[in-house]
């Protein structure tokens, strides 16, 4: 199961009561019980535990509701804190570089949210750093949101005020250009393919004056730790690992050899826990091409037999059925001008 941070959670119901809504009416009007946020904190504290992505769609939905707020994602990115990201900001913090702390972005994204992705795409001497959202029905208040505290956290990170090359956005206008301009300081693109914010690499590379090494290796250790602790039950775990650790696509039955049972039982101990192979099999496959198709050098069909396709047009026919373009058009529309 997908699930978010209540420290993100929080932030957003921070961010609401500015405009005068409270935590009650807010979870309310999302169908949710009055208790559902203290009911999942752990030892008593208000910012622990994890909430499903399914919940915090809803909580989204019901402030943009009670707020009719256009720019409500654009506020709540700009309320967010380092706190709100808690071990994420320290393991950030102590990195050597600004483009170090961001791969801990990538590395350790779910500690914060399972409900997108990052994704680093390099490109001579600039970099897009991508976001796609997991779920469908995503808002854009949930990528303004994220965009925006990305970049209020890099501008900290550094100690000063920087500004991307340009911003892009799957979403139309929605009104405060202004804002926008305000805020990002650079060019921006509505309708666009993708979520980005488009770096000079030499500002990636840019020191950072809260580098410590020991403290880095340190908060790298209890990251990967608390990572951990979020693997999903055991079975889905290491069904992933098999998927993971193959080069070119793995088959069910063969992921059962390796873990020294029958396919059939596979898929039943899968579905006790409300999965499937073929379920885990096709979001390996999703987020796997997103990757390779990040690489120039990988032709279509290459990336296609890496990721186990006996013919590239079923790998096409896949593709536009996770992003709605082809991986033609989703290369072409990474390394234009537009993202």
């Amino acid at each position: 199961m997908k699930t978010v941070s209540l420290l993100w959670i929080r932030g957003l119901l921070q961010a609401a009561s500015l405009q005068g809504l409270t935590e009650s009416e807010i979870l309310a009007n999302a169908g949710l019980a009055n208790d559902t946020l203290s009911a999942l904190s752990i030892a008593g504290s208000v910012n622990s535990g994890r909430i499903s992505l399914d919940d915090t769609l809803a909580l989204w939905r019901s402030v943009e509701e009670l707020s009719a707020d256009p720019l409500l994602g654009f506020h709540v990115g700009q309320s967010l804190k380092p706190a709100h990201f808690q071990l994420l900001a320290f393991t950030m913090l102590s990195s050597p570089t600004l483009g170090d702390a961001i791969e801990k972005i990538l590395k350790y994204q779910r500690l914060i949210s399972d409900g997108g992705a990052f994704t680093l795409v390099p490109q001579d001497d600039t970099t897009s750093l991508v976001y796609t959202p997991t779920a469908s029905n995503f808002s854009y208040h949930q990528i303004d949101a994220v965009l925006v505290a990305t970049l209020s956290f890099s501008r900290w990170l550094l100690g000063r005020d920087i500004a991307p090359l340009r911003l892009t956005v799957s979403h139309g206008e929605k009104g405060g250009l202004v804002q926008y301009r305000d805020f990002f300081g650079c060019d921006f693109e509505f309708n666009q393919a993708c979520n980005s914010l488009l770096f000079s690499s030499k500002l990636l590379q840019e020191a950072l004056p809260g580098f410590d090494q020991g403290l880095a290796t340190m908060h790298e250790k209890m990251a990967d730790n608390q990572l951990q602790r979020l693997i999903e039950p055991e079975i889905i775990a290491r069904v992933q690992e098999r998927l993971l650790a193959s080069s070119e696509g793995i088959s069910r039955d063969e992921v059962a050899d390796q873990l020294a049972m029958s396919g059939r039982s596979l898929q039943r101990k899968l579905q006790e826990q409300g999965s499937s192979f073929q379920k885990l099999h096709d979001e390996y496959r999703h987020q796997k091409s997103l990757q390779l198709l990040a690489n120039k050098d990988l032709s279509l069909q290459d990336i296609s037999l890496q990721l186990g396709f006996s013919e590239s047009s079923t790998f096409y026919r896949a593709f536009k059925r996770w992003q709605a373009v082809t991986p033609g058009e989703y290369r072409q529309q990474l390394y234009n001008e537009s993202c």
